[in-house]
């Protein structure tokens, strides 16, 4: 019993430095051997737990053991709801952590657009992009269009029947069809009364009118050049607000760790070394081994991602 005794006060004196679950663990086991020694008497029944002895010597001891003593866990009412709340904290602490590695592949994809070099402004009309400005003018003018389709301006029942394998998004096909909206854009105003009262044929244009033809061609194209620049822009400063977002919800979300793990310090439990992200250099360090969250008996090396 002496020797189960010593043991015991070991343990005690490396509470600090091991974790909860092996404390536990080794005091159940030195439990089970006390009661294989003692027969299984009840508590109060045995010296072990309540003797003259032990109240003097922990008397006379200036010693306070941060958690119960080792005789504690031996006690039916041990402090489970002390484990419980510690073990809440440390689930709540992976979570975050987990949390932290999805937000950081948000991150990344973010930063990937942010730093986009590869658009470069459209400096030739090739005969795709021609097409493509064309089909972006008539989507504008659809109120022209009898049924509200952009098709129909270039010869077509619906938008969906000229995305054919030989494109109709043709400035011929929208001078043959689509005229009449032409018309109303450059148009002499006795034109553009009779455009709004019906068809305009081309035979009937002014000189005026035909002069002004290549230049407005020129501009749909011109128009069509400033769309994309302006999508592009749009796009490159949404991306690099996300960037901003997410690099808060990351420095958010280290900071609840941190707070987690104040509370575990407070709760007298160790506190590992995990995955963490520093908000100045704006860097996220992880361990090599792959666990989020250390277990303690490994040495960790990091590395940043």
């Amino acid at each position: 019993m002496e020797d189960l005794q010593s043991l015991m006060a070991c343990l005690d004196d490396i509470s600090n430095k091991i974790g909860d679950g092996m404390y536990l663990d080794m005091a159940d086991k030195m439990k089970r051997i006390h009661d294989k020694l003692n027969g299984n008497k009840s508590i109060h029944e045995d010296e072990f737990y309540y003797s003259d002895t032990a109240s003097d010597d922990e008397s006379d001891s200036d010693y306070e053991s941060p958690r119960p003593t080792v005789r504690a866990p031996f006690a039916p009412n041990i402090d489970r709801t002390r484990l419980s709340d510690i073990a809440h904290l440390r689930d709540q602490l992976l979570d975050y952590v987990k949390k932290m590695h999805e937000e950081y592949r948000v991150l990344m994809k973010w930063e990937k657009e942010a730093r986009r070099t590869d658009w470069t402004p459209i400096k030739r009309m090739t005969a795709f992009r021609k097409t493509q400005a064309i089909k972006l003018w008539c989507e504008k003018n659809t109120r022209w269009a009898s049924g509200g389709e952009a098709g129909e301006l270039v010869g077509y029942l619906s938008t969906a029947a000229v995305n054919g394998p030989t494109s109709g998004w043709t400035w011929k096909n929208l001078m043959e069809n689509g005229l009449r909206t032409i018309v109303l854009e450059i148009g002499t105003e006795e034109e553009i009364i009779r455009a709004q009262r019906g068809f305009v044929y081309y035979d009937e244009l002014s000189l005026k009118t035909l002069q002004k033809l290549p230049a407005f061609e020129k501009k749909i194209y011109d128009d069509y050049k400033e769309e994309c620049q302006r999508k592009w822009y749009v796009a490159l400063q949404n991306a690099k607000l996300k960037v901003v977002e997410s690099k808060a919800k990351m420095t958010g979300l280290e900071m609840f760790c941190v707070d987690r793990e104040n509370e575990l310090r407070l709760a007298d439990a160790c506190v590992y070394h995990r995955d963490y992200w520093e908000s100045a250099p704006c860097e996220f360090w992880v361990g090599e081994n792959g666990r989020m969250v250390d277990s303690g008996f490994v040495a960790r090396v990091e590395r940043r991602r």
